[in-house]
């Protein structure tokens, strides 16, 4: 027994000791501080601006890693007691290829340059605040937990929260050989401690994104990871007990009139409030709302559905994305879309010393008589949903973490509590572990556990996954892909960069085998991928091999080839395609979903969306989307949708919204819907939030 002890501490102070790696040279900038502020304009021209700190060297993150930035930037910092504040200058000797497209708040940058600033406020190594502009001054904010270790490409991002929102001012100035970009990020917004921690400094990193190039530049040198807090520089001189951090009480009250037509009924007039209160911390917020109104949410697009996993949509309610990263696990106990319509809720979330706690009670609507249940689940209405989540930092960027999770009416319910880890081992290699139990009313208890070896980087990386749920784990609050499996998961990549015509080349492949708790193989799938860039055209395909067993024990092997193609220009127009052929569930299919999208100007956009799946040679989903923008200014637009299905369904979404004042917003909504069997409700909302601080300290 005292062997076996001895060797399992070994063991723990070896993963614990690889899990901190030698810190590499980091640069620093020393704050200036201004009694001028500058006017923000995005032109650099004020006088602060010549006695600011000022720094550059940018180096490659791609598509040559370390190697001298192509093309200069210059980097501008200075605060007073209120702002900090970061000017950028990027020349570019090609400023008719600069992509700059995006005018929607929190756009993604998908094919725009871009500029980004990241603060690591505490100093922990692993968290930080994000703020990026591109050349149109488009503004994105978001806050990165864990150096963004389990961000999912192309969907949601585990790690990241990207709907974030602070009150921060930013604009960007084209110019004839450059284009330049201001920040001015109020202390008030960010959370990180007055007193002053041990070094006097900030985590601190520049980025900037060169489109034209497929170019990546950082002004720290993170290695083969875009969030690696650890290797960020430091911004020091920044007097934290005395920046001015006032915090108001938010108070948000919200009035709607909503006008509606029903099939078969007379026209009716419907009004409501509703009222959402934050109470800050320096570090921590707590967060109340009584009736939230959610009209101005776009519905979900009708997406088609290839595989034998659910579909996971990202969250889009704001009382739920304050805070919401910290809830995410390896496997999700806790799923905010799997919340109904709410009638109110209370949340705390933010950062107590080396912990990040988040708690959550929120109590769904009454039942919706149209909303199916699938059979052995509990309704969603009049629901107690209760989260607890607790995580430990340990050493600069390893965690553990709990997570309680609770859905109760009187005596049904359904919980489950869990615990994960995250250690960094040499190689940008993440051990991700987790473990969590089920008990629900009527049914046995079970469990879950998760094992996963991950490296995600620039030019090479893998995943290689160990998952076990159990029999009866069908856990409501979470997102569990599939329950009674259990087996391994193996994937690999290789990407290429180069500079010239040719941008890129990638390559992969993956395995994955599971089986029942009988013993039984359910799954099995072996498949390769490729993709090549050259210039704006992109081009991905990838052969795969499935076997599969329903949920009715019916077994299938698909073979199919998936493709992907795509042609995005600097400006005017993109044009993408996704689609599949070959056999599937034992039918011949053809799958595609070409988008376009034209910007005759930058301020309006048009988007065609189509879905076309043909199998055996009957036409079995075929919708259309059709989506207009036009930005009024940054905080003014408006938005129509019109979807349109095979089975007569027409879904038409149109929004005016104009944020008046930060985070004070009249919207116009109409909603026309017609589902399969020609029912229509016509619903006109009409609703204002108007934002209240009262008091300061």
């Amino acid at each position: 027994m005292k062997k076996k002890l001895a060797v399992g501490c070994t063991f723990f102070l070896w993963i614990f000791g690889l899990c901190h790696p030698a810190a590499p040279n980091l640069r620093t900038i020393e704050a200036v501080v201004t009694d001028s502020p500058p006017e923000i304009d995005g032109t650099l021209n004020d006088l602060c601006w010549q006695m600011a700190a000022q720094t550059g060297d940018f180096i490659q993150y791609g598509p040559s890693p370390g190697e001298p930035a192509t093309q200069a930037t210059k980097v501008f910092v200075t605060f007073d007691r209120n702002r900090l504040y970061v000017g950028f200058e990027c020349i570019k000797d090609d400023m008719n290829r600069l992509a700059a497209n995006s005018t929607r708040r929190d756009s993604r940058f998908f094919s725009d340059d871009y500029v980004e600033v990241f603060l690591d406020t505490f100093l922990d190594k692993r968290n930080c605040y994000a703020f990026a502009l591109n050349p149109l001054g488009t503004q994105r904010d978001r806050r990165i937990i864990n150096e963004g270790a389990n961000v999912r490409r192309g969907g949601s991002e585990l790690g990241s929260a990207l709907p974030w929102d602070c009150d921060w001012d930013g604009r960007a100035a084209i110019h004839a050989d450059k284009w330049t970009a201001e920040f001015s990020i109020p202390f008030s917004e960010l959370r990180f401690p007055k007193s002053q921690n041990p070094s006097g400094a900030w985590g601190v990193n520049f980025w900037r994104h060169d489109e034209s190039r497929e170019e990546e530049q950082s002004w720290a040198n993170v290695g083969n990871r875009e969030y690696a807090v650890s290797r960020y520089g430091h911004l020091t001189n920044l007097p934290a007990d005395k920046l001015i951090t006032k915090r108001s009480l938010e108070i948000k009250p919200y009035g709607a009139a909503k006008p509606q037509q029903l099939s078969g009924q007379s026209p009716e007039m419907k009004a409501d409030l509703g009222l959402d209160l934050r109470y800050p911390f320096s570090s921590m917020s707590v967060d109340f709302t009584i009736n939230p109104d959610f009209a101005q949410i776009e519905a979900d697009p009708d997406r088609v559905n290839l595989t034998d996993i659910p579909l996971r949509f990202p969250e889009k309610r704001p009382f739920f994305l304050e805070g919401n990263e910290i809830f995410q696990m390896p496997v999700e106990l806790f799923y905010s879309r799997r919340v109904g319509d709410l009638s109110g809720g209370a949340k705390m979330a933010g950062k107590l010393g080396g912990y990040n706690l988040a708690v959550l009670s929120a109590q769904a609507g009454p039942e919706d008589p149209d909303e199916e249940i699938e059979e052995g689940r509990l309704p969603l209405d009049e629901y107690n949903y209760s989260v607890f989540r607790l995580q430990r930092e340990l050493g600069r960027t390893s965690s553990i973490g709990f997570l309680g999770v609770n859905k109760q009416r009187g005596g049904l319910y359904d919980r489950a509590s869990g615990a994960d880890a995250r250690f960094t081992l040499p190689g940008n290699i993440d051990l991700n572990l987790e473990y969590a139990r089920e008990w629900k009313s009527g049914v046995k208890s079970d469990d879950l556990i998760f094992a996963q070896l991950l490296r995600r980087t620039n030019r090479f990386s893998f995943d290689i996954r160990y998952t076990d749920i159990g029999e009866h784990f069908d856990l409501e609050t979470g997102f569990i892909p599939r329950i009674n499996r259990r087996g391994l998961f193996l994937s690999t990549r290789y990407t290429k960069h180069y500079e010239g015509l040719l941008k890129r080349l990638r390559g992969g492949v993956r395995y994955e085998r599971l089986e029942n708790h009988a013993g039984h193989r359910t799954n099995e799938q072996r498949g390769i991928n490729g993709s090549i860039r050259i210039q704006d055209f992109f081009l991905w395909l990838g052969p795969q091999w499935y076997f599969h067993v329903t949920d009715e024990r019916i077994a299938y092997t698909d073979k199919v080839v998936r493709f992907y193609a795509g042609w995005s220009p600097p400006k005017w127009v993109s044009i993408r395609n996704f689609g599949s052929v070959g056999i599937r569930d034992d039918k011949d299919t053809f799958f595609i979903r070409p988008e376009i999208t034209l910007r005759p100007t930058s301020k309006l956009s048009f988007e065609i969306i189509l879905q076309r799946l043909i199998e055996d040679r009957e036409l079995t989903e075929w919708t259309r989307r059709f989506t207009v923008n036009y930005q009024f200014a940054q905080r003014m637009y408006a938005r129509t949708t019109s979807e349109f299905t095979i089975e007569n369904e027409r879904r038409i979404f149109l929004l005016f919204a104009y944020e008046y004042r930060p985070e004070s917003i009249f919207f116009i909504v109409y909603n026309d819907n017609r589902d399969e069997e020609g029912d229509t409700e016509r619903i006109l909302f009409i609703k204002i939030s108007h934002l209240f601080k009262l008091g300061v300290w």
